[in-house]
């Protein structure tokens, strides 16, 4: 299997137009990332909309998610159908060649051999454009049935729960971009039917210490923001990745279970030392995780819903937590 032909030939559905949140999260970033950088901002009210944007952002990382990908459905697709051209071209060079009468003036002044020439020649020449355009045309059906059969064997295996593959079908599809560009870094550990998910998170960069404000002269007030905030916002958010990993690899692959852990960068109060330590851990199963109300839920509660482990307030923040393992699979509810 040539995963770079399965990967060309899932453009067309993985490179799919930016989601407007997506394109918001990307921009919201980048906004953020000038705002910290910036000593004097000319455009205060511009400066209070870009910040309170990424606020939003970082606080709504889970309500957005690509479409669940139907692989069954994929398995059904039927192959390229190699269209058969006609000689059109040498068809219609043949008969104005047949049709040629001399006029008059090409009898008077001997024209017509000269002319038939020509058209016998144009003959010659639209013959070997209708073998180019049929030997074009081959070669685009034969690239076009490699493509569906790379994407038939990749569908394949991943019915089969092939954990192999897993990882191609991210870098096909790349879900989790957006995440990126708001400071998470991934490393996955794959099995058939669950997988788990270390999610690296980069406080220092993804949240702000500070709040801007327009004043009523209309310059830009900078203050620091008070730790409790900025631990409610950084809860938020860090729950709120552990969601979107977890509802992206269900849309993508057919597991029962996504196993997902939080680790940043942050003091050990036993060492003394900058250890990377895990800080939420939870087990979200896929019969839990599709019941829920991403758009009206609150990430840090929804964690109530899983096996999990985090130990947070908002005057100290995250304190370092084990990892969970699998939850128990769901009981089965028998009918008397």
């Amino acid at each position: 299997m040539s995963w770079k032909g399965a990967m060309r030939s899932f453009s067309a559905t993985a490179r799919r137009i930016e989601r407007d949140q997506q394109r918001r999260a990307r921009l919201a970033a980048q906004e953020y990332k000038q705002l910290q950088k910036q000593q004097a901002v000319e455009n205060a009210t511009q400066a209070v909309q870009a910040y309170n944007d990424y606020i939003e952002v970082i606080k709504s990382v889970h309500q957005d998610c690509s479409d669940q990908i139907d692989w069954a459905a994929m398995m059904h697709e039927p192959p390229p159908v190699l269209t058969r051209l006609s000689n059109a071209n040498e068809l219609s060079a043949q008969a104005a060649l047949n049709n040629y009468q001399p006029s008059l003036f090409d009898r008077l002044l001997k024209r017509g051999p000269a002319k038939i020439q020509r058209l016998e020649e144009a003959v010659v020449v639209a013959h070997h454009r209708d073998q180019q355009l049929a030997r074009e045309n081959q070669e685009e059906y034969n690239r076009l049935l490699i493509e569906w059969q790379d994407r038939q064997d990749l569908t394949r295996e991943v019915l089969a729960k092939n954990s192999d593959v897993y990882a191609n079908v991210f870098e096909i599809f790349s879900p989790f971009e957006n995440i990126n560009y708001l400071g998470a870094h991934l490393e996955f550990t794959f099995t058939s039917d669950h997988i788990e998910v270390d999610v690296q998170v980069n406080t220092s960069e993804v949240i702000p210490d500070f709040a801007v404000t327009q004043l009523a002269n209309g310059k830009l007030s900078r203050k620091s923001l008070p730790i409790s905030k900025f631990n409610e916002f950084y809860q938020d958010y860090v729950c709120g990745c552990l969601l979107r990993v977890a509802r992206e690899v269900q849309a993508h692959l057919p597991v029962s279970q996504v196993v997902v852990h939080a680790l940043v960068d942050q003091l050990n109060p036993a060492t003394g030392q900058v250890e990377n330590q895990v800080i939420v851990s939870a087990a979200i199963p896929r019969a839990i995780l599709r019941k829920l109300n991403f758009n009206a839920l609150d990430p840090s509660d929804s964690m109530q819903n899983f096996n999990h482990t985090m130990k947070f307030t908002k005057t100290a923040g995250f304190q370092a937590v084990e990892r969970v393992g699998l939850a128990a699979p769901l009981p089965i509810n028998k009918k008397r």
